[in-house]
């Protein structure tokens, strides 16, 4: 029989190590998950995707510079990390390795939370398989699909994350941490995109071309059109909430099995919105089976955008009644609304294209023209959308060229020898900024704060005829009261087959003072052209840099 005392022993030796761990806790806090080692770092920073002190200029042996950083607002390391990567696995696994130690590096632990593999692949991965990536295993979530599921896996994964925002990629491409935090920031601004793309420039190309707008009868649809298609696998961050709207849009339409599966074809053409796409600073990693390749791909991609394009329609028609009819019943009333698909008339037009900025954390935005203005973005069907593209492919001639060679992008890339150029003559009204995304005093005191630009002579021209001016929100604009300065450097960049000498041209934008109590603030960065200029423009890079 069991005493008493022998009770009162047992509970001693059980209670006395609980009470020793909580006393622990309560004063050192939990202990620390062991991180293992990353056998990918090296390589990262052999191909430059390790952060490191950036060149504030392109001159040579300027000691009056030694003192200057590059502007990047990155958020504080102590903010609690908000967004899950979804990466889809399915023939590239040493690639899925290489970007897992990538997403799982510590200069991402302020922006993400978890990185989710979904495993398409009929080889099961376990936590042991991806240890090498120097993830923790409270990071690391791996789902082993039942089967080849395509697309929508990425969708069913962010859907259950526990984050609000997920950043989605395919395993062929390689996105640069100074471009996910960015992509952070700017889906985190109040009014901001629900979903934001990556696009290399021959595929930001197409979703421009396939932009559509359809102006339909108020007696019969319950809104006009305005759509467009992009992919996610370049990379994307959304909110979970489209995710999971966007699903249950597809299960409303009892959309078939394998359109379940193509659920990217249809991701932004049903949300009726026109998709907001930046130029990319993409680095792809190619191997594996491609699931789209040749012709027999490209034509399943499109078969599977035109059913979106119908599927779309049927949305925004109002059926048999009229749309001005008045419900009978309380059961015709209550008729709900579809989930995640834009029911409305209004559309705001937005000529402004981006690009994301390698190396520091910011947005390139311009209204330079790209296209010329008999491109056309209307049509009498949301079905159209292809024929669209291709008729305004026709017209394009020189100008495709100049947009995929030569896209915003280069002006943001550290390299000096690729360029950014106009389709035609700069004109008045042209504008190109750079936002960093949250004000320049979150990262540091500046003293100081100048917009550089490396460019032909003909673009210094250019930049001479503009106004330079800051903003905190975008709205309220101020002015630099400084006067542009160019020096000569030894950098060329090839146009036309020529190589062009550049000029490295410079502008204080912001000038503080400790003594006066003068604080550097300000978020966004632009030069704005004050009169036509026979030139075109050309820029080789633009950038901050900040005393």
């Amino acid at each position: 029989m069991i005493t008493r005392e022998q009770i009162f022993r047992a509970l001693q030796t059980i209670a006395v190590p609980l009470i020793v761990a909580y006393v622990a806790r309560q004063l050192w806090g939990e202990p620390r998950e062991e991180v293992p080692k990353s056998f990918y770092q090296p390589l990262l920073a052999d191909i430059d995707f390790v952060p490191r002190r950036l060149p504030v200029t392109f001159r040579s042996n300027v000691s009056e510079l030694d003192s200057y950083e590059r502007v990047s607002v990155i958020q504080d390391a102590a903010d609690a990390p908000d967004t899950t990567a979804v990466i889809m696995n399915w023939s590239r696994f040493p690639n899925v390795m290489l970007i897992t130690s990538l997403l799982c590096s510590p200069w991402l632990d302020n922006t993400i939370a978890q990185v989710f593999i979904w495993n398409n692949s009929p080889r099961r991965l376990k936590y042991e398989d991806m240890k090498n990536t120097g993830c923790p295993r409270s990071k690391l979530r791996i789902h082993n699909a039942p089967a080849n599921l395509l697309f929508q896996g990425r969708y069913f994964a962010c859907a259950r994350v526990d984050t609000p925002y997920c950043f989605i990629q395919d395993d062929d491409y390689l996105v640069r941490s100074e471009i996910i935090q960015s992509l952070r920031a700017r889906i985190g601004q109040s009014g901001g995109s629900k979903a934001i793309h990556l696009l290399p420039p021959h595929e930001h190309l197409s979703t421009t071309l396939r932009e559509i707008h359809v102006k339909t009868p108020e007696d019969t649809h319950l809104a006009d059109v305005h759509t467009s298609f992009a992919w996610l696998g370049h990379g994307t961050i959304l909110h979970r909430s489209e995710a999971q709207q966007f699903l249950s849009l597809l299960w409303h339409l009892k959309v078939t099995d394998d359109e379940m599966k193509m659920a990217d074809n249809f991701f932004t053409v049903l949300s009726n919105r026109i998709p907001e796409v930046w130029f990319d600073q993409g680095f792809e990693l190619g191997g594996g089976q491609p699931f789209t390749a040749g012709s027999e791909g490209d034509e399943r991609n499109k078969n599977y955008t035109l059913r979106a394009t119908r599927y779309l329609e049927s949305l925004t028609h109002c059926g048999r009644a009229s749309c001005d009819a008045v419900p009978d019943t309380v059961t015709e009333q209550a008729r709900p609304s579809p989930p995640y698909v834009t029911l409305d008339r209004s559309h705001a037009p937005n000529d402004r294209m981006r690009a994301a900025c390698r190396g520091s954390a910011c947005v390139l935005e311009t209204n330079i023209r790209l296209l010329p203005d008999n491109v056309s973005h209307t049509a009498l069907n949301v079905s159209d959308i292809l024929a669209l593209e291709r008729r305004n492919r026709d017209l394009l001639g020189a100008s495709e060229e100049n947009y995929v060679r030569h896209p915003p992008s280069n002006a943001v890339d550290m390299l000096a020898e690729t360029v950014f150029r106009s389709l035609t003559h700069a004109t008045k009204g042209d504008m190109l900024s750079l936002d960093v995304l949250t004000d320049v005093s979150d990262a540091r005191e500046w003293t100081a704060i100048e917009l550089v630009w490396l460019v032909n002579l003909a673009t210094e021209d250019i930049l001479k005829a503009c106004a330079f001016e800051w903003s905190s929100d975008g709205v309220t604009w101020h002015s630099a009261s400084q006067r542009l300065i160019c020096y000569d450097t030894d950098r060329e960049a090839a146009i036309d087959e020529e190589n062009v000498p550049l000029r490295e041209c410079s502008v204080q934008m912001l000038l503080g003072s400790s003594a006066l109590h003068q604080r550097v603030t300000g978020r966004i960065f632009r030069a704005r052209l004050e009169e036509d200029r026979a030139e075109r423009w050309t820029v080789s890079e633009v950038w901050l840099r900040g005393l």
